[in-house]
């Protein structure tokens, strides 16, 4: 099995026709710093925190919001933890794998314009929803693959033979392009405009973390939590 050679520095960069003046005003990032990290053993209280946030910072604004998770068992826990929170408060919840395909749910959280949205896999990059409908952008956790999927296993191996580090030069460059993808659904013409929310805070604690925080598409943003929230909150 061959594979090509793989580097940590060459990740593809976004190519983005919108002046950066534009994106700066109209898009607006805030990153969680007290969310728990995801480790074994850690997997209610993990799912429980993004719940509560999601519900939060979906009721924060007027229009759509998109959550991307990285695992179709997290987006159906937290599903169960928020459908009669969003019932309660009258906004519609499309998600992933559950009732309907991927174009109609996609083509039904357009048109409601003030929808919740749960996505995995092919929604980090197959979205395309303009103006309000589309208000808010959410990151569940850092887009890294599973690794021990048979592929991501081989290229390891790979690596490995020739006295590489899979996760520097395979693991993590891999995610950066999938979080680029991701955070680009929100700005993707001049009059777009919302919110940018990452929940996960290695981000922040982790040294990779600069590598995503450089991915940003403006490097102003917030730090929050469950304490704070009410006031840094825009």
């Amino acid at each position: 099995m061959h594979f090509k050679k793989l580097s940590a520095d060459k990740s593809p960069k976004p190519k983005s026709c919108i002046p950066h003046s534009i994106i700066l005003d109209n898009c607006h990032i805030y990153i969680a710093n007290d969310a728990p990290q995801p480790e074994p053993g850690q997997g209610r209280l993990d799912l429980d925190y993004l719940a509560n946030m999601i519900c939060w910072c979906a009721r924060r604004v007027e229009g759509g919001t998109l959550v991307l998770f990285t695992s179709h068992f997290d987006l159906r826990q937290v599903r169960e933890r928020t459908e009669a929170f969003f019932k309660k408060i009258q906004r519609p919840l499309f998600t992933q794998g559950h009732q309907m395909a991927r174009s109609e749910i996609t083509k039904k959280f357009a048109t409601v314009g003030n929808g919740v949205l749960f996505g995995t896999d092919s929604f980090w990059t197959g979205v395309d929803i303009p103006g309000p409908a589309l208000s808010q952008v959410i990151i569940a956790r850092l887009p890294f693959e599973n690794p021990s999927h048979p592929v991501s296993e081989a290229r390891s191996e790979y690596i490995r033979e020739r006295g590489g580090n899979p996760f520097a030069e395979m693991t993590v460059p891999d995610a950066l392009v999938k979080f680029r993808q991701g955070i680009g659904r929100l700005i993707r013409r001049r009059e777009d405009r919302g919110n940018i929310v990452i929940l996960d805070s290695r981000i922040l604690t982790k040294p990779y973390g600069a590598r995503f925080l450089e991915a940003l598409p403006v490097q102003n943003y917030q730090r929050f939590n469950r304490e704070n929230r009410d006031s840094v909150f825009a």
